[in-house]
């Protein structure tokens, strides 16, 4: 017995208006049982000029049943005000984006085979399209390849068959500003807040056409969406440390592309993770993004009835290969009339997840399948007396095809017609930045202060450095540079120190680019700020807090060990060590930018470390000629002559023949600060850190160049 549909009547009482229909139903034809959750009539009266407010519903409904409809044109009139409200904080209307892909197969090669050409197939034969205004759903089981097709729509790997065009023009650099994507697993930096890591996002990459105000507003409005305002002031939490929860830090990262409003927003599975309520709440807001003109393509693994009927279009997956593509409300009707229907009340989404999977349990078997798989007792299951996964997943392959076959595949992919080609080559000749360089200088500069600061001043770092220091003053207390011994005990902690502070900022420093890679990656791949923009703003942001430890440290041994107490002698001193800390950090940025690998970086460091410190003047004094060159690479050497001349006035090592020679200082000579030993020092800083902007210019991005 078939349910009489809202849109029956809906026909006879209002000539050429569309509606799309979900019915509560217990049967819509023999074995085929769907529990659905909800009614939801959508309607559409713009083409004859009739608004919902002018249709009298209780001539329609005069029955209770009517209440439901109601109750979902209320829904549809929220969704409006908040799409309303949506369209007046955006942008100026961008480039609508129609997408379509045919025939796209990618493979991977096969590690450990024998012969050169073996493969391994991801996608065989995906064929799609989604115009602007339409959320598109890429749906499959775990490893039915929909990742690895978001990732070729995106640009971000390489086709290796098949075409993918967007408003019938291939991928080029330009689309790449006009494209989203959110990461399942997305990456954003620990010690910031909510409110800062989407506010500092919209202040880098929202244009120019927009004010501070307006970038920050925007930012708020984003919050406020996504349900985000009771945790905008928490950090977003690390490994070791707390912070927002899972689902929080996904919605922080889907707000991270919903702020620019791109033309074609990808997501890779958006909702996961998150409660009905919540993933319902993105998902309507993926609508409203859809609605005001973009592309909306997203990958899900087993929605809800509700958050299923929200989407437009379906592609599902199993195993590589498209088992169906067209519209959500004509999924299950194109596998009910092949015969394959539940035999018991179930999730429609859930339903078709099985039957990706082969799973024909709990179903009606289609006719076909069993006059050609059931005289096989090879193909059965026999000890459950079911078909395999593999047949069923044959021939619901071969059914599409089939399908495909009849309907002729450019009726099934046929685009509208876009005129925005000249928009599109005209974007292409020009690079737009969110913001002026000097601003995104400025922006990085305040983030690196917030972010590092929780990195440079903890608890471990900080004990570190005091309990060095203490220790130093407690092994040199009040030592004596009046006698030769107590002169050379002096110059082993003016040794020390020297080492010490190469040794620690180095080490420090070579973490850097690695784990910012993923992060720098991103970033820089989005366009969201200039590399000579990050790296000086990251480099002058480290500059006061590089500074503060050495000064503490020099505080407490000047004071324990009783080195030159003049107030030019530890402004000297301290001066020495400031550009032993910053050229020891270019060399450990260098390190890190070279390799992006803490072993390898680690490993390069401590060789450097040693040769410096065994060349660095203390140990030995006549090094053989063709190894005098290494000295004068070395940042330790030149700062321990510097410190010998600061407080001693000498540059050689303090045996007990020259001893002697290097009192004099104490009794008032003049101070010599060698200018050369500077000028080298200053070098390395800067040639450094050009060294390490040449191997980061070098790095891959997260997209096709």
């Amino acid at each position: 017995m078939r349910i009489k549909q809202p849109g029956d009547e809906i026909q006879e009482g209002v000539h050429g208006c569309e509606e799309k229909t979900t019915s509560e139903t217990k049967s819509w034809s023999t074995g085929f049982l769907v529990n659905m959750e909800s009614t939801v009539a959508e309607i559409d009266c713009v083409s004859i000029g009739v608004s919902s407010n002018d249709i009298d519903l209780s001539v329609l409904y005069p029955d209770s049943s009517s209440l439901p409809i109601m109750a979902s044109l209320s829904e549809a009139d929220d969704e409006e005000s908040e799409l309303h409200t949506w369209k007046k904080l955006g942008f100026e209307p961008t480039l609508p984006i129609c997408l379509k892909f045919e025939d796209v197969t990618y493979k991977v090669p096969v590690k450990g085979e024998k012969t050169p050409d073996a493969n391994k197939y991801i996608l065989h034969g995906i064929t799609g399209l989604v115009h602007p205004g339409e959320v598109l759903a890429l749906m499959g089981p775990s490893g039915g390849g929909k990742t690895t097709l978001l990732n070729l729509l995106s640009g971000r790997i390489k086709l290796d068959s098949g075409t993918i065009t967007y408003n019938n023009q291939p991928y080029s650099k330009s689309l790449k500003w006009r494209i989203g994507f959110v990461l399942q697993d997305d990456v954003a930096f620990p010690h910031l807040t909510v409110k800062e890591t989407l506010t500092y996002a919209a202040l880098l990459r929202l244009p120019n056409t927009l004010t501070m105000q307006q970038k920050k507003e925007r930012a708020t409005y984003v919050i406020s969406e996504l349900g985000l305002e009771r945790c905008q002031n928490t950090v977003i939490g690390g490994t070791f440390f707390r912070g927002i929860s899972g689902g929080e830090r996904k919605r922080v990262c889907i707000a991270n592309e919903i702020l620019l409003n791109p033309s074609l927003l990808l997501l890779d599975e958006p909702t996961s993770g998150l409660d009905s309520t919540t993933a319902l709440q993105i998902v309507k807001m993926l609508r409203n993004i859809a609605r005001s003109g973009k592309t909306v393509v997203t990958t899900i693994h087993q929605p809800s009835s509700r958050l299923f009927s929200k989407f437009d279009k379906l592609i599902l997956l199993g195993k590589g290969s498209s088992l169906y593509f067209g519209k959500v409300s004509d999924a299950m009707l194109y596998f009910s009339s092949m015969g394959c229907s539940p035999l018991i009340a179930m999730n429609p989404a859930e339903f078709l997840i099985d039957l990706a999977n082969g799973n024909i349990k709990d179903k009606s078997v289609p006719s076909d399948l069993e006059d050609k798989f059931f005289p096989r007792n090879n193909s059965l299951d026999m000890k459950h007396g079911e078909l395999s996964q593999v047949d069923v997943h044959e021939y619901l392959v071969e059914a599409y095809a089939v399908k495909e076959a009849k309907l002729g595949k450019t009726k099934l992919i046929k685009p509208l017609l876009i005129d925005a080609e000249p928009r599109m080559k005209a974007r292409s000749s020009t690079m737009e930045w969110g913001a002026t360089w000097w601003d995104q200088f400025s922006i990085l500069f305040r983030r690196g202060l917030k972010e590092r600061r929780h990195e440079y001043f903890s608890c471990i770092r900080i004990t570190q450095v005091f309990l060095t220091a203490i220790v130093m003053g407690l092994l040199w207390w009040r030592s004596d540079a009046s006698s030769p011994k107590g002169l050379q005990d002096q110059a082993g902690l003016l040794f020390f120190i020297s080492v010490f502070w190469a040794f620690f900022p180095m080490f420090t420093a070579i973490f850097t680019f690695p784990q910012e890679r993923v992060m720098l990656a991103k970033e820089r791949s989005v366009g969201m700020y200039r590399l000579s923009a990050y790296l000086l703003a990251r480099m002058t942001s480290d500059l006061p807090l590089d500074l503060i430890l050495p000064l503490v440290f020099l505080v407490i041994v000047y004071l324990m060990a009783g080195l030159k107490s003049t107030f030019t002698a530890f402004s000297l001193t301290m001066l020495t060590v400031f550009l032993s800390v910053v050229a020891a950090q270019g060399l450990g940025l260098t390190i890190g930018a070279a390799f992006m690998d803490v072993k390898k970086a680690s490993t390069l460091a401590s060789v450097i470390i040693m040769t410096s410190m065994l060349s660095g003047g203390f140990f030995i004094q006549k090094v053989p000629v063709f190894m005098s060159w290494v000295r004068y690479i070395s940042f330790t050497y030149h700062t321990y002559r510097l410190l010998l001349k600061i407080h001693y006035g000498c540059s050689t090592g303090l045996d007990a023949e020259s001893s002697s020679s290097c009192k004099s200082p104490f009794k008032g000579l003049r101070l010599d600060w060698d200018g050369m030993e500077v000028g080298t020092m200053v070098a390395m800083t800067v040639g450094y850190r050009i060294l390490a902007y040449a191997f980061l210019r070098r790095m891959k991005l997260m997209t096709i160049n």
